[in-house]
């Protein structure tokens, strides 16, 4: 029997209906989902894995204009608070989690902060922010919307929404050098960054368009991500299959799931999401695909056709208070 525990991260206060971060527990042999537990915390919109059990969560919601970052640990099946800190912009949407350090994304303003980490976890003082300029030509892109980071190796990207560029940073002395600006096509968006068969891959929100970059965020392809775009959809969350052949991203507005082919990025496909507003996806068990439906305040899961890639529903969507990230516990 398959067990897997996940923490999933919900908007709450004046965002959402969640209250904290929760833990969900699937168990394979039937395809039932199980909420064991909800740790009470502020918006954590976004959560990523640190290790010894750590758990990293942005606050988005925050308190006055900006955010927080704060920092759990897992023992004996709960979350522990370990604190955390404020961020410089407001709507931290993203962080990254290296040995030494922790990159936000602020959305509201654009910036990066850069924080230490303390022993056992905790999140050291503010110690670098690195700001942005420009816009784009969509209405959500009046300003710059830093939305997500890579890291590999001593080499950072990051994504700006609203500026519609893709910045690249070196790590010197445990702070953000900026390398380079790569600019994309006008109205892209770009989201989400992901690490596949050695070369990065973006996906742009705003227009359906995905990218693969090299090692210095240069692009090498750019592809759409199905045939059939629904305006006013917003692409959000690449997840990919086991064997790395197949991609997902969910599609916010017409509430679809886009399948796309890893290795020349060509669209496969798209089916319903199960719910309203499909903001993060991932893969768990081998082949079964969970879509955190934030509106509707449910999750569903899929079975992933070994051939087609194609998911295929499994039951019913379960009741899951505004979700925004789901975080396999490994």
């Amino acid at each position: 029997m398959t067990i897997i525990d996940l923490l999933v991260g919900g908007y709450t206060a004046t965002m959402g209906d969640a209250k904290g971060i929760s833990l969900l527990r699937w168990h394979g042999d039937d395809a039932r989902m199980e909420l064991l537990e909800t740790t009470p915390t502020s918006s954590p919109s976004f959560l990523a894995s640190g290790p010894d059990g750590l758990v990293y969560a942005t606050d988005e919601y925050g308190s006055g204009p900006a955010g927080r970052i704060e920092a759990f640990r897992r023992a004996e099946g709960s979350l522990h608070s370990l604190g955390g800190q404020p961020t410089s912009g407001g709507f931290p949407c993203h962080v990254s989690v290296t040995a030494d350090r922790l990159f936000v994304s602020n959305y509201l303003d654009g910036s990066i902060d850069v924080f230490p980490l303390l022993s056992g976890g905790r999140i050291g003082e503010l110690i670098q922010t690195l700001s942005a300029h420009g816009s784009g030509p969509n209405p959500a892109q009046e300003r710059p919307h830093a939305h997500s980071t890579l890291v590999r190796g001593s080499t950072v990207l990051s994504a700006d929404l609203g500026a519609d560029r893709v910045h690249v940073h070196a790590i010197e002395n445990g702070r953000l050098v900026r390398t380079a600006s790569v600019t994309l096509p006008p109205g892209t968006g770009p989201r989400d960054l992901m690490r596949v068969a050695g070369r990065t891959i973006l996906l742009g929100e705003l227009d359906g368009t995905l990218f693969a970059l090299d090692d210095s965020g240069q692009v090498l392809q750019a592809a759409t991500i199905t045939e059939d775009w629904v305006d006013g959809d917003h692409a959000a969350g690449l997840a990919i299959d086991a064997s790395a052949r197949f991609l997902y991203t969910g599609l916010r507005g017409s509430n679809r799931i886009a399948v796309i082919r890893a290795g020349d990025l060509s669209p496969v496909a798209t089916v319903s999401s199960g719910g309203d507003f499909p903001r993060h996806l991932c893969v768990i068990d081998g082949d079964v695909l969970l879509a955190a439906n934030q509106l509707s305040s449910t999750m569903a899961a899929f079975r992933i056709d070994p051939v087609t890639g194609i998911p295929h529903p499994l039951g019913s969507p379960v009741e899951v208070a505004s979700p925004s990230f789901l975080l396999p516990v490994l």
